[in-house]
């Protein structure tokens, strides 16, 4: 597994709506109904993580849930980020997003 360029993670940032680079971190969060809902999707990111053995940073305030990622063995951003962080982001239009 390689640290990905700035380059690299500016295009792939293109596809991920409401995700940033801050602090060598792709960040984004969600504001949800309720806590359940929140309580809710971080364990189906929970269950995720475990799968592909990545583990985010949730920060969990109520009604609103924030996630960190960053591969700490590369020392910065790395394709497995992006994976979980697609994962995420299809998770929450899937399940939060009313049908058009």
């Amino acid at each position: 597994m390689n640290k990905l360029s700035i380059k690299e993670i500016e295009s792939s940032l293109e596809t991920l709506d409401g995700w940033i680079l801050e602090d060598n971190q792709l960040k984004t969060s969600y504001n949800l109904n309720s806590f359940m809902q929140v309580m809710s999707f971080a364990n189906l990111i929970s269950d995720k993580s475990e799968q592909i053995n990545h583990h985010p940073k949730m920060i969990i305030d109520y009604k609103k849930i924030e996630f960190n990622l960053i591969t700490h063995d590369v020392g910065g951003i790395s394709n497995l980020d992006f994976q979980l962080a697609n994962f995420i982001h299809e998770t929450y239009l899937e399940l939060f997003t009313p049908e058009s």
